[in-house]
């Protein structure tokens, strides 16, 4: 499994390499809430801090892990080695905090609440985008390639979802940099 990033509000990027037949790319999404309480901004802060999860000894507000998985799929037909649609596996898990207490809180510090997770699902959301991207294109490499043995042809399509990894990295990684990793779509904890 290979690391993509993690942003500083805490969505981690995980991209790996090696299950589910696909013509094309299709990902499967997973969201989690961990409860937090709190009834200001401080409070809450603080509760996002002691309660959120933890990479490498930091707590995140929110986190994500993405997978690209991939298994090469081969036939031989006409004494050749043809490749097909390689299985892939793309997932996309999101943990987000649930404020159980907002209720309690001033509008304005709802609304600002409101406005910080939606970021934080439309960041989500377009980082989804590009390693689905990513997967659709390497599903176009792959079709149509053949070779003389189909270990030659395994290792060249596992060259290529290799490649469309690190595709999927270098997008993300722009994204985030572009995006100031989400503060410019508003993913600025209130």
């Amino acid at each position: 499994m290979k690391s993509v990033g993690w942003f500083r509000q805490g969505l981690t990027l995980l991209v790996a390499g090696v299950s589910m037949y696909a013509q094309s790319a299709s990902m499967q999404s997973r969201i989690e809430y961990y409860d937090v309480s709190a009834h200001n901004l401080g409070q809450l802060r603080q509760q996002l801090l002691a309660q959120g999860p933890q990479k490498q000894g930091n707590r995140y507000s929110i986190a994500a892990q993405y997978r690209l998985n991939w298994t090469p799929k081969v036939q031989i037909r006409n004494d050749r080695c043809e490749a097909l649609a390689p299985e892939l596996q793309l997932s996309a898990d999101l943990l987000m905090p649930r404020w159980i207490s907002q209720s309690k809180a001033d509008f304005s510090v709802q609304q600002s609440w409101l406005s910080y997770i939606a970021a934080a699902q439309q960041y989500h959301q377009n980082i989804t985008h590009l390693i689905e991207q990513s997967a659709e294109r390497f599903i176009q490499q792959t079709s149509g390639l053949s070779a003389k043995e189909c270990q030659q042809l395994e290792a060249l399509i596992n060259a290529k979802g290799r490649a469309a990894l690190a595709s999927a990295q270098q997008k993300v990684r722009t994204y985030q940099r572009q995006t100031a990793y989400g503060q410019t779509l508003g993913l600025i904890l209130p």
